[in-house]
Order: structure tokens, then sequence, then C-alpha cells
């Protein structure tokens, strides 16, 4: 598998992906802040909107994916972002920028984590593990990729520079990346039955059902809504703890190798401990991450734990999660099931700047970082529970 050039090709398509078209927004929040004029506040709807949009179609994403689309799905989604983002420095007004950021959540469902996790299992399964831990340790330095970069190219000649070289490397690069990636077929010796398609009635009312999904539901959008509202606002986080500018952009760019050091251990000790209890230990990292944060501007060293924590818990959880769904869940009609389960995850991610804007303007940044930190715990007990009721 690690030799697979295909699967290498989707690893640094998805990199270059959360890189132009997530991760870009919270680089630039502060210069679109100082530029636009607009607030905060108003700034994060945007993305807020366009998360939202992302899980309310990625259901629909699932259900192409199952039927064997998803070559063509990865390769439009990720065209069509690399378009829109490079729209940006032409917005005028903000009802523009909404728009943007909501047409980008289209793509943001049918191009990062979620769609590309639920082809390579539909194609590797069961074997989809490996190259789904593979494709996170490259695209964990997404961030890593795009903080510095687009701080750099920022700084020496303009923000529009950066989002326009962030575009032309997802149309570019990405794209071409993803055509190749994506053309692998399932192997007909372990073809399942969740190869054929399914009813979506007849997945999802049972599914509705499911006490064992509700509690997956809770547990995986506390843990997305933790990582999303610390990750959208980090620059201003770090600021408000007393972090300096310099320092705020070293610890923000890290946090995406930390997620991969995290997935590079988790490959060391996969054998040998279960993926739900690494899933559960991830949620125990992200509340510990929380409170080092609030302390990240008394010391370095502190400042350096709350990057392993964060992005080493987050890290190894996006690894998990596939894998405990489908543990949980079964495996038949994955596509479809990961989709109904990702909905409340993407919502997390989709609410968790808007979120932090809203703690943020009434009750400052302390109260944000308690709120991340007590999201991760309830997660932790959610999917303790959805685990003891899969049993019944």
């Amino acid at each position: 598998m690690w030799k697979n050039p295909k699967v290498w090709s989707l690893a640094i398509a998805e990199t270059i992906s959360w890189a132009g078209i997530f991760y870009l927004f919270p680089a630039m929040l502060m210069r679109w802040e100082a530029h636009f004029g607009w607030s905060r506040v108003e700034l994060t709807f945007g993305f807020t909107g366009g998360l939202i949009i992302s899980a309310g179609t990625s259901i629909f994403v699932g259900r192409l994916i199952d039927r064997g689309h998803g070559r063509t799905v990865l390769t439009l989604s990720a065209f069509m972002g690399g378009l829109l983002i490079s729209m940006l420095p032409l917005v005028q007004h903000l009802w523009q920028f909404y728009l943007i950021w909501l047409l980008i959540g289209f793509t943001m469902a049918g191009c990062l984590y979620e769609p590309c996790f639920a082809f390579l299992t539909r194609v590797y399964y069961p074997e989809a593990k490996r190259p789904i831990i593979m494709v996170t340790l490259v695209a964990g330095f997404a961030g890593t990729l795009c903080f510095p970069l687009s701080s750099v190219i920022a700084e020496n000649i303009n923000w529009q520079a950066s989002v326009w070289l962030f575009s032309l490397l997802i149309c570019g690069l990405a794209v071409p990346l993803f055509w190749y990636g994506a053309s692998s077929k399932p192997d007909q010796k372990d073809a399942r039955p969740a190869i054929r398609q399914t009813p979506l009635r007849a997945v999802a009312i049972p599914l509705l059902k499911s006490r064992t999904f509700w509690c997956l539901v809770v547990a995986f959008a506390c843990f997305s809504l933790n990582h999303s509202m610390i990750i959208s606002h980090i620059l201003p986080l770090l600021d408000s703890q007393g972090v300096s500018p310099g320092h705020a952009i070293v610890a923000a760019s890290s946090i995406g190798a930390a997620q991969v050091l995290g997935r590079l251990v988790l490959v060391a000790v996969e054998r040998h401990i279960s993926m739900l209890l690494i899933c559960i230990g991830s949620f125990i990292g992200l509340s510990l991450a929380s409170i080092h944060l609030a302390f990240a501007g008394t010391a370095t060293l502190i400042l350096f734990l709350f990057v392993c924590l964060q992005g080493g818990s987050a890290g190894t959880g996006s690894i998990a999660k596939p894998t405990v769904t489908a543990d949980l869940l079964g495996s038949a009609n994955f596509g479809t099931i990961s989709a109904m389960v990702s909905i409340a995850h993407m919502l997390g991610f989709a609410f968790g700047p808007g979120l932090s804007s809203l703690i943020w303007s009434f009750a400052g940044y302390t109260t944000v970082i308690k709120a991340t930190g007590l999201l991760a715990l309830v997660g932790m007990f959610g999917l303790f529970f959805a685990q003891k009721l899969s049993r019944t």
C-alpha cells in the first residue's frame, strides 16, 4: 500500500485541497478583517454557511460514491473549489463573500476527507485502514503548508496573491492528482454487498432508530466542534493568551505536523490497541489540549504541549473515526452510513467558527477555551456509550 502511486496521489491532492479550501480561511481571517472592514463574526458566518452546505450535501455525495462515481466527484469538486477560491479577491460586498463560501461548501462535501475516506473504504475494504492512514499522514501537513506560505506571500506581496496561489495549486496540481488517484476499482474477489446500491430509505430508517448511531453522532459532533472552534480562530486565540505573532504562526503551522506525528504513533500501536480505545484517547487529549491552551502564553513548553495534544489527538481521531463507524454500525453501504454519521461531524466543523466568534464577542476567548475542553469530555462519554450499546 505504501508503494501505491494512486494512494500517494490522493494524499497529495488532499493536502493541497485542505490547505487551499479549508485552512486558507483561518490563515486569512485577521487580514480579511482588516482589509474588508467587516467584523470577525460576520466573516466567520460565511465559513460556517459553507460548512453547513457541506454537511447537508454529504449524504448525496456518499450515495454517488456508492454508485461508483467517486473519481468524478473528487475531481470536479476540487476544480470548482479552486475556481471559487480565486474569486475571493474580487469581492466587494459581504453578500458576495457569503455566496462564494456557500458555493465552496458544495465542493468541500466532494473533495475533502469524508468523500475520500468513503472512496478508499469502497475500493480497498477490508484493508482500507492503511490507505486512510497514508492519506491522513500526508494531508496532516495541510496546515503546515498553508499558514507559513500564505503569511510569507501576504507579507511580501498581498493576501490576494496568497489566495490566487492556492487556487492555482488546487486547479493545476490537486485536480489531475485526484483524477489519477481515484481511478482505482474495487477488487472483484473482495466484492461485498456494500457495492450494490441499496435504497436510501432502507439504509437510513434503521440507522436513525439506532441508539448507537446517535451516540456516535454526539461524539463526533463534539470532536469536530472542538477542533473547528480552535483551528478557525487559532491566531486570535493564541494572541489572546499572550503568545507573540511569530510564535503563533509557528504553533498554528505545527498543529498539522503534530497530527502526522500522532498518526505515526498510531501506525506503530494499531495492532496492539483497538481503534475504539485510540479514539477515546483522542478525546482525552483534546480536553488536555484546551487546558494547555489556557496557559499557552506563560511558557513555550506549555504552548508546545498544546500543539502536540491538539494536533496529535485530532490526527489520531480522524483516522479512527471511519474504522470505528464501520466496526459499530457495519461496513455495508458504508458510503451512505459514513455520510449520515458525518453530517453531525461536519455540522460541528460548520458551527465551530461562528460559535467561537459568538462566545468571544460576549465572553472572550477564555470562555471559548473552557467550552472546547467541555466538548471533548462530552464526546468521550458519547463514544463510550456507543460502544456499550453496540453490544446489546
